[in-house]
C-alpha cells in the first residue's frame, strides 16, 4: 500500500511550491485519491497483496524511502534535518491515511495545487504544530490570517518562485495548499467539506485513483516522453482475488490509428521452460520516426514484435521482429548498428559488434557474461523474422502450452500482452542491472541495502503477473494488470535503482564506479 501513496507523494513533489506562468491547459492536470490502508486490511481479498506488504523486507525499505522523502524539500531551500524533524511523522501518516491531492490551472497566471488529508483530532494537532513551524523557519516569517479558509498564510520566498502558502482545517480535514496569490483550490474543499463531509466523492469503486492529463503537462516533459505523445490516464487500483488490478482508460489527444492485424509468432523458436512472454502489435508510427533518425532504412517498417524470456539462466531474453525479407533486413542493420556502437563505446569495456563475413549477422564479442547476438530466424519457415537474444537459446525444442497462445489469437482488439512469474523475472532483471550497471562504470546495488533484501525476497514470493492493452474506440485504449504489488520484474527491479538512487526522489542517475587506489610507491631505504 505504501508504494501507492509514494507515487501520490511524488506528484506532491512535482506541482513545487510556487505558482510558476504555465498557458491554458484543462483544468485538473494531476488528481490522485487514496483510500488508506484500512480498506486492504479489512477485505478478505489481496491476501498475496497484504502478505507481501507485512514483509520485514518491505517494512525496512519503506522506512527507508520516508526517511529519504521527508529530506526531499532541499530542492526548495530548506535544511533537509530541519524538514525531516518536522515531515517524517507527517509522511508516515499519510501512508495509512485517506488523502487527496491535486494539480491545476489556476484562475490566475501559474497553476495551484492542494493536498486534504483525513485525520483524528490528535494527528490533525501533530500536522499543524509541525507544519506551522516548518514554514515559519523556511520563509522566515510569522504567518497571516487566509481569510478564504479561515486557516493560516505563508508568503513563499521569492527565489522559490513567489506564490503562497495555506493551512486549514475543516471539519476532520487537513487541507494544504500552495499556488499564486489569488488560491483558490483550498476554500473550494474546505466549502465541499462543510456541505457534504468530504471534498471529493468517497473512493468507493476503487482503493486508489490517478488521473494524469498528460497532453497538458507535455511542456513539462523530457524531449523523449514528449515525443511519445502520451494520451491522458485514468487508473484505478483495486482489490482482485489475491492480488491487486489496475486499470486504466488511456484517452489520446488525436485518433491513435491502430488497427487489428494478424498476429506472428516465432512457434519454433519460442521453447520452455518459458518464464516470461509479451507482444505488441501495431507500432509500426510510434517505430519509424526513431528508424528514421539512427537512419535506418527498414521497408515496410516493423509493425509487431515479441520477446520471451526462459527460466535455465537470466540472460536467456529474446525478441524476434516479424519482417517479409529478414536477410536484406539483417544487412541494413548491420551497416548502420556496429559502427554506431564501436564509435561509441571506445575507451569503455563494452567488447565490439562484428559482423561475420560468411552471413548477415551482428555478435556482440568481447563480453564475459553472455553472447548477445542478432540475426535472421532461418528456423522459421511460414514468415521471415529477426531473432536476437542475450544468450543462446535452449537447445530443448520443447513448444510452451497452447494455452498461451489461444489467450492472444481470440482477442481481436488486443494491442499488447504480457505474462511472466514474477519472481523468476525480479531475479533475472536484477542480475541484468547489475551487470549494466558494471559495463556503465556505476556502482552495483550493494547486498546489504534495503533495497536489495527486498528483491532478494521477492525473487522467491512473487506471483504471477499479467498485463494486456485492447483498443475501445478510436481514441482510447484500456490499459489492465493483476499483480501482487502492481509492478512488473522489470518495474520492481527499476523502482529499487530509484530508491536507492543516492539523489531520491530528484535522480535516478547512479554514481561511478570509484577508481582504485594504488599504494603509493615508497622510496627503498638505504644503509648508513
Amino acid at each position: 500500500m505504501r508504494g501507492f501513496c509514494l507515487l501520490g507523494l511524488g506528484f506532491v513533489l512535482l506541482a513545487g511550491c510556487g505558482g510558476r506562468n504555465s498557458p491554458a491547459q484543462p483544468e485538473v492536470w494531476v488528481h490522485w485519491h487514496y483510500g488508506g490502508s484500512a480498506p486492504l486490511q479489512a477485505s478478505a481479498q489481496a491476501t498475496q497483496t497484504k502478505r507481501l506488504l507485512a514483509m520485514p523486507e518491505t517494512r525496512a525499505l519503506a522506512e527507508q524511502t520516508l526517511d529519504k522523502l521527508a529530506r526531499a524539500p532541499r530542492r526548495w531551500g530548506m535544511d533537509p534535518e530541519v524538514a525531516a524533524a518536522h515531515l517524517r511523522p507527517l509522511v508516515a501518516q499519510l501512508t495509512q491515511a485517506e488523502h487527496v491531492f491535486q494539480w491545476r490551472q489556476s484562475p490566475a497566471p501559474g497553476s495551484e495545487w492542494a493536498l486534504a488529508v483525513h485525520l483524528d483530532a490528535h494527528s490533525q494537532g501533530i500536522w499543524k504544530t509541525n507544519l506551522q513551524a516548518l514554514f515559519q523557519r523556511w520563509t522566515g516569517q510569522p504567518p497571516s490570517a487566509d481569510p478564504e479558509t479561515g486557516g493560516l498564510r505563508w508568503n513563499l520566498p521569492s527565489q522559490q518562485g513567489g506564490g503562497v502558502l495555506v493551512l486549514a482545517q475543516s471539519r476532520d480535514w487537513l487541507i494544504l495548499g500552495g499556488g499564486p496569490a489569488a488560491l483558490r483550490l483550498p476554500s473550494e474543499w474546505a466549502s465541499a467539506i462543510q456541505a457534504q463531509q468530504r471534498p471529493v466523492p468517497a473512493a468507493n469503486a476503487y482503493w486508489a485513483r490517478l488521473r494524469v492529463d498528460w497532453p497538458a503537462l507535455r511542456h513539462r516533459l523530457p524531449p523523449w516522453l514528449r515525443e511519445l505523445d502520451l494520451p491522458s490516464t485514468d487508473l484505478l487500483v483495486n482489490r482482485w482475488n489475491d492480488q491487486l488490478q489496475l486499470r486504466a482508460e488511456l484517452r489520446f489527444p488525436r485518433p491513435h490509428g491502430w488497427a487489428p492485424e494478424p498476429w506472428l509468432f516465432p512457434s519454433n523458436l519460442i521453447r520452455e521452460p518459458l518464464v516470461g512472454f509479451c507482444a505488441v502489435r501495431g507500432i509500426r508510427p510510434r517505430l519509424q520516426p526513431w528508424l528514421e533518425r539512427a537512419g535506418l532504412k527498414l521497408s515496410p517498417v516493423p509493425n509487431q514484435f515479441c520477446a520471451w524470456s526462459l527460466g535455465t539462466a537470466p540472460f536467456q531474453v529474446f525478441a524476434a521482429v516479424p519482417v517479409p525479407e529478414p536477410t536484406n533486413a539483417m544487412r541494413e542493420l548491420c551497416r548502420v548498428l556496429p559502427p554506431w556502437f564501436n564509435t561509441n563505446s571506445q575507451g569503455r569495456a563494452l567488447g565490439w559488434w562484428i559482423v561475420p563475413t560468411n552471413r548477415p549477422a551482428i555478435i556482440w564479442e568481447g563480453m564475459p557474461f553472455f553472447g548477445a547476438f542478432c540475426r535472421p530466424a532461418h528456423e522459421e519457415t511460414a514468415h521471415g523474422f529477426l531473432f536476437a537474444g542475450l544468450f543462446p537459446n535452449t537447445a530443448r525444442k520443447e513448444a510452451p502450452p497452447p494455452e498461451l497462445f489461444a489467450q492472444i489469437l481470440g482477442r481481436t482488439n488486443l494491442v499488447y500482452y504480457d505474462w511472466e512469474m514474477g519472481s523468476e523475472r525480479v531475479n533475472s532483471w536484477r542480475i541484468i542491472s547489475q551487470v549494466a550497471l558494471l559495463l556503465a562504470e556505476r556502482q552495483q546495488l550493494a547486498a546489504h541495502t534495503p533495497g536489495a533484501r527486498w528483491l532478494d525476497m521477492l525473487s522467491t514470493n512473487l506471483g504471477n503477473i499479467g498485463t494486456s492493452v485492447v483498443a475501445t474506440g478510436p481514441d482510447r485504449m484500456v490499459f489492465t494488470r493483476t499483480a501482487p504489488l502492481g509492478l512488473t520484474g522489470l518495474e520492481t527491479v527499476l523502482l529499487v535503482h530509484w530508491l536507492e538512487a543516492p539523489g531520491f526522489p530528484w535522480a535516478l542517475q547512479w554514481p561511478p564506479e570509484p577508481k582504485p587506489q594504488r599504494p603509493a610507491s615508497r622510496r627503498p631505504s638505504t644503509g648508513s
